[in-house]
């Protein structure tokens, strides 16, 4: 059985692989972790390595492109690297195959476990149209002439006010709603969602309102959150 040797940069791992086998199979029998969430399906272009070229006399091995079959990017290599990038010897690993010695960089973003920040925060402008929104209401305390419950308090004044009618509420808040009506000595904000359901009661006057978007991608999770009352 013909073996080659192999060295991963910057970690130093190496050792001898069978000849034939490609460069993400001799990372994962080194312990090298390299990304590869096709299942080496040649889908990602996540496991995008470098190939350096030269005799590396620490290491005792000349290493060559043409230690690598097949010798030209392959048409699912062509997807993921760039003309620039081909010129600096980058390859896929999970395409390339092994028959010679090779020392073979393994760029950032290309290493498994790691963090890796794709973009930075950014501002952006914003059209308001929130789905939430806030209504700050001062309710009557109840007397012995006009002893009307809490709900139906907050509604008429919600409909005298803003013009808000046949609301609904979760029950949850309306299970918390005389706790905090008195909190806030009868003068509460109210979060409404679609200008249909109650969803929220704050004690006094509360203007903060936030809104988080997640994306949930494959290899990337991206977060924006936004005060919706502002846009900011």
């Amino acid at each position: 059985m013909m073996t080659h040797k192999i060295i991963f940069q910057p970690s130093g791992r190496r050792g001898e692989v069978e000849a034939g086998k490609t460069i993400l199979q001799a990372s994962r029998e080194l312990g090298v972790d390299i990304e590869g969430v096709c299942g080496e399906k040649k889908k990602c272009g996540k496991c995008k390595v470098r190939i350096e070229e030269g005799f590396f006399e620490r290491y005792g091995i000349e290493s060559k492109m043409e230690h690598l079959t097949p010798l030209g990017l392959t048409e699912e290599e062509l997807k993921f690297i760039k003309t620039e990038e081909e010129a600096e010897g980058y390859r896929l690993g999970c395409v390339t195959a092994i028959t010679g010695d090779v020392l073979v960089f393994v760029p950032e973003e290309s290493r498994a476990g790691k963090q890796v920040v794709r973009k930075a925060a950014t501002e952006r402008a914003i059209k308001l149209d929130p789905a939430i929104r806030k209504f700050y209401v001062e309710l009557p305390p109840p007397s012995l002439h006009e002893p009307m419950g809490d709900w139906e308090r907050l509604t008429q004044e919600l409909k005298k006010t803003y013009a808000l009618d046949h609301l609904t509420i979760d029950y949850f808040v309306l299970r918390d709603m005389p706790i905090r009506i008195r909190q806030g000595k009868w003068n509460v904000t109210v979060t409404i969602w679609d200008e249909k359901e109650v969803v929220k009661i704050e004690p006094g006057f509360v203007e903060k309102g936030y809104g988080l978007a997640i994306d949930i991608g494959t290899t990337t999770v991206a977060a924006y959150l936004c005060d919706v009352t502002t846009g900011g």
